[in-house]
C-alpha cells in the first residue's frame, strides 16, 4: 500500500520542473496529457509538485507490478480527487476497482487535533494492473461471546446458526 501526504513536503521548484518535463516525454501519453492539464489548471504550487512526484512514482509502480498485481493508494481527501484522475491515466479507467471505506475499531476523533468537520475515516483507492488480478478475501472471525449473544437460533437441517433481524439496517438487539 502506498501512503501519501501531499502538501507537507513538496514544493514547486527546479526538481518538480525537471520531473514535469520528463513526464511529458515518457511513453504513456494519457499521463503526459493529464499532468499537463493539471499544471494548466493548478499552476506551479505545492499540489502540482506533489502530483508530479506521484505521477513519476505511480508510473514506475505500474511498470514493476505483476499483471495480477493490485495497488492500494492511501491518501487523504486533500488530493484524492486529483490522484483518482491520475490513476485513471496510469492504470486505465477500466482498472479502477473501488474506494475502500472502513469502520474504525477504536474511537477516533480528528476534533481533538483541531479538525472542524466530520472525522476522516475514508482514504483508500484501489486499482489493478489488469483484469487478471489476485484477491485475498479479508475476514475477521466473530468472538464466541458475540456469536452466543447475537446468533441464538440453529437451523435444524444444517446446524447453521442465525439471528432474527429486520432489513432496515437498525440493530434489533
Amino acid at each position: 500500500m502506498l501512503k501519501s501526504r501531499p502538501l507537507t513536503t513538496w514544493q514547486w521548484g527546479e526538481q518538480a520542473e525537471r520531473e514535469f518535463h520528463d513526464l511529458l516525454r515518457q511513453p504513456n501519453t494519457d499521463v503526459a496529457e493529464m499532468i499537463d492539464a493539471f499544471r494548466r489548471f493548478l499552476k506551479e504550487n505545492d499540489m502540482m509538485a506533489y502530483l508530479t512526484m506521484m505521477a513519476s512514482r505511480l508510473l514506475e509502480l505500474h511498470r514493476v507490478l505483476k499483471p495480477t498485481g493490485s495497488l492500494y493508494l492511501h491518501c487523504d481527501p486533500t488530493a484524492s480527487h486529483y490522484l483518482r484522475i491520475l490513476l485513471d491515466a496510469v492504470f486505465g479507467k477500466t482498472n479502477y476497482r473501488t474506494e475502500i471505506s472502513w469502520k474504525r475499531s477504536a474511537a477516533h476523533s480528528d476534533a481533538k487535533q483541531g479538525r472542524k468537520q466530520y472525522g476522516n475515516i475514508r482514504d483508500i483507492i484501489f486499482y489493478t494492473k489488469s483484469d487478471e488480478w489476485t484477491w485475498n478475501q479479508q475476514h475477521t472471525s466473530y468472538s464466541e461471546e458475540y456469536l452466543r449473544k447475537m446468533y441464538r437460533y440453529v437451523e435444524p437441517e444444517t446446524g447453521r446458526i442465525y439471528r432474527l433481524d429486520n432489513l432496515t439496517g437498525r440493530w434489533s438487539g
